[in-house]
């Protein structure tokens, strides 16, 4: 689909706040400095300009807008002083202002979500502009895609489990459909399928923990547990809502080769936003709830879930959440720290690092040495 899109070739000077990569970015010893369709702020920036070998990027014509100001001399920004906890120094993404803000605006809008599932369940018509609104709020106090895949696994455990969980697979089938390149209506519905894809956990007779729990329950209750997809799509079965959602409600929990539930649909019968709310209702389980690495995550999905969720979606996903990874430090299962450099395209939980000293490892031909954790 990106050749219906067309690409500028755009200077170091030329470049503006909010114009979206047509391409990688890479420097001239191949190190992927920012990943295709980042949307450039001033971090993303600075990090194109420290790299004087690079003298040119492409650029998606549709984000570019003459409007915008050329991006401030980096030299004479000001410093911004933060109070930093220890948690913080440890994660030193927690004491963006971005962060922040995307923390604040999250906790509001679980409260309006909160807000909209209770009017659904009194039976009153759900507003599908009002709850796009909801994840749209989210999405908009990040600068790009990356910001948000990590905002998500920067969260610490939070009351409410479900509706966090829900806002969360909303963000990612959001992002997902944008990567897969589908049009704005089929967004909007993938990231509202992803809002209300859990609504029926809301009747089951089951306790937040073992709602948690849920697919490791056995008998009564895991028979309870797997009637919640049918439950969500009959509250919702004659609500002003588009076919497509109602569908994913029903269909989060469907696997391509017939072995999911609640009908054993397979994949040619599973539509694209029911595929998307799949794989993001998986990847957030693990990330938000199990806390994986998520390239032990990445493994899972380059191995494990082939066959079982769509391909396309699968890895569409699993590559574009790779990449935003590139420049993040991690920890080797050798003890050491190093930062990912390139991916690679074949084995995309199993990146070039760069250590500490200078020198690089390949992880895809170094099978003795894996990452265990973000550093």
């Amino acid at each position: 689909m990106d050749s219906l899109q067309e690409k500028v070739k755009v200077t170091m000077s030329e470049l503006r706040p909010n114009m979206i990569l047509a391409k990688d970015a890479v420097s001239k010893s191949g190190v992927v400095i920012l990943a295709k369709n980042t949307k450039l702020d001033n971090i993303n920036y600075k990090k194109l300009i420290r790299n004087e070998d690079i003298l040119s990027v492409e650029i998606w014509d549709y984000s570019i807008d003459k409007r915008n100001k050329p991006f401030l001399d980096a030299s004479k920004e000001k410093k911004q002083d933060n109070i930093i906890s220890e948690r913080e120094k440890e994660n030193p993404e927690l004491v963006k202002v971005e962060f922040k803000k995307f923390h604040e605006t999250y906790d509001k809008k679980i409260d309006e979500l909160k807000g909209c599932v209770d009017a659904l369940k009194q039976g009153e018509d759900a507003d599908q502009k009002q709850l796009y609104s909801i994840v749209d709020s989210i999405i908009s106090t990040a600068n790009c895609s990356s910001d948000l895949v990590h905002y998500i696994s920067y969260l610490d455990k939070m009351d409410d489990a479900t509706y966090v969980h829900s806002i969360n697979v909303a963000v990612l089938s959001n992002i997902c459909a944008m990567w897969l390149r589908l049009d704005k209506e089929d967004i909007e519905k993938a990231a509202i399928a992803g809002l209300l894809h859990d609504i029926g956990k809301e009747t089951i007779d089951l306790s937040e923990d073992e709602i948690l729990t849920g697919e490791t329950l056995t008998g009564e209750k895991l028979a309870k547990f797997k009637k919640h997809p049918e439950i969500g799509y009959e509250m919702l079965l004659y609500q002003e809502l588009d076919d497509d959602i109602k569908q994913a409600v029903l269909n989060h929990h469907e696997k391509i080769d017939g072995s999911g539930y609640p009908n054993g649909l397979k994949g040619g019968d599973l539509d694209i936003i029911s595929k998307i709310v799949a794989v993001c209702n998986e990847y957030d389980n693990l990330i938000s709830f199990k806390k994986r690495c998520p390239f032990d995550i990445i493994n899972d999905f380059e191995s494990i879930n082939i066959g079982l969720l769509d391909t396309k979606v699968l890895l569409e996903f699993t590559k574009n959440i790779a990449y935003t990874y590139v420049s993040s430090y991690v920890k080797l299962s050798n003890g050491k720290t190093a930062q990912v450099a390139f991916i690679n395209q074949n084995y995309l939980s199993r990146p070039i690092v760069a250590l500490t000293d200078g020198t690089a490892i390949d992880l895809a031909y170094n099978k003795d040495i894996k990452i265990v954790s973000m550093a």
